[in-house]
């Protein structure tokens, strides 16, 4: 089959899945499943990979499925990852597939990634012409927990990019901020490392009455956090980037009584290995200095968390061309640097690996609400979008592989 012949064939099918890909997505959205938890939808999983006679594997990273399509021939491995899990969230959107599940709602669009994904293995599966000619292997990895606990860490762990071994990797996330019908990627720095910031404030308590009897423990913690503002302003680059927010404020317990104690939280989100540092040593410097300007203690903890996500160039480039076969130059953007994290950056640590945003917002349909937010949902029509860039990206790559593997 001629290269066009594909790309118009990919186009063609997966318009032709959408009403299968609307019901699927919004069977999952309506079963909601946190980190770990996530039975049911690798149950729906793992039954739709059979049934495209995939081999398929379970269990992984205790709820994660992979399920591999082999052409029988030689030839590389392409990998294509999608999250599962949802968030802690009450739905508020009025719609016949709202959440079922109270505290728990998909309003970080895995529900969408599941179900491109799971159509771009429909679609190949049953469209084996494509495949002709072609060496090599597709395994589509589905991974849990990625909100929060590691999940694509752990499928690294346990083997996920191994037998057989993933030469590049691709992904793709849903995006509020773009119109349905387009994608965006980049290469370089994609998504921030996302550290999270802990910390106790110990003084001595008092009656609100004689404060200078006490050790304020909510004035030095105020003042400590108008302090860390300080921090990107003043010790960042202006051609650097770093975000430093404070997200949790716990203090006192009566109006009437000086607190002991305060415990602050935040996150810190930077591109680049040295700023991190930078940006870790000075929360660290400030805590001392206020600690001793107010005569308290201070612990602080800082816990790494996802790394840096950085688009390897060949695999951007392979999104970039797949995108522009199947929705023509016009419909690819090339995307800004993003203060959100992501897992996937585990998985592109050991392979050349690159994520695409999906467009899905339509103001004339109502779908303008972001990331986390209870009132998020998306335009389903952007469902085939993701699912033909995934299916061109493996006719793409497993076609000219040496192009992307140099």
């Amino acid at each position: 089959m001629k290269s066009n012949d594909r790309s118009q064939t990919i186009r063609d099918a997966s318009q032709t899945l959408l009403p299968w890909l609307s019901e699927t997505r919004r069977t999952i959205h309506m079963n909601p499943e946190l980190g770990y938890e996530e039975h049911e939808t690798s149950r729906l999983i793992v039954e739709n990979l059979e049934s495209f006679g995939l081999d398929v594997h379970a269990g992984i990273a205790e709820t994660g499925v992979v399920g591999l399509l082999e052409t029988g021939r030689p030839g590389p491995t392409i990998g294509i990852r999608a999250d599962m899990d949802a968030l802690s969230i009450d739905e508020s959107n009025d719609v016949p597939y709202k959440s079922r599940r109270p505290g728990k709602m998909h309003a970080c669009g895995h529900d969408a990634h599941v179900s491109m994904l799971l159509g771009a293995a429909r679609l190949l599966s049953e469209n084996k012409n494509l495949l002709d000619g072609l060496g090599g292997n597709v395994k589509f990895i589905f991974q849990p927990a990625e909100e929060g606990k590691a999940g694509g860490k752990r499928m690294v762990e346990e083997g996920v990019l191994e037998e057989p071994r993933v030469d590049l990797l691709i992904a793709a996330h849903v995006w509020p901020d773009m119109p349905a019908g387009c994608i965006g990627t980049r290469s370089g720095p994609s998504l921030a490392a996302g550290d999270r910031l802990q910390i106790y404030v110990r003084g001595e308590s008092s009656h609100a009455a004689y404060p200078h009897k006490s050790k304020d423990a909510l004035l030095a913690a105020c003042h400590l956090v108008t302090a860390l503002q300080s921090i990107v302003s003043r010790n960042v680059g202006p051609l650097e980037s770093a975000v430093l927010s404070i997200t949790t404020f716990e203090s006192g317990v009566a109006f009437n009584i000086v607190p002991r104690d305060a415990r602050i939280k935040g996150t810190i989100r930077t591109h680049d290995p040295k700023v991190r540092a930078k940006v870790a040593d000075r929360v660290r410097a400030v805590a001392r200095g206020v600690a001793e300007a107010f005569d308290v203690k201070i612990d602080l903890e800082i816990t790494p968390g996802y790394p840096v996500l950085v688009n390897h160039e060949s695999a951007a480039a392979l999104i970039e061309i797949a995108g522009g076969q199947v929705l023509g130059a016009q419909s690819v953007e090339e995307m800004p640097i993003s203060m959100g994290a992501e897992d996937f950056s585990y998985m592109a640590e050991k392979r050349p690996g690159a994520m695409f945003r999906v467009g899905i917002s339509n103001p004339d349909k109502g779908f303008v609400h972001g990331l986390h937010s209870d009132l998020f949902d998306l335009d389903e029509d952007a469902l085939p979008i993701g699912v033909s860039v995934f299916a061109q990206a493996v006719v793409e790559f497993l076609g000219n592989s040496e192009k992307y593997l140099t």
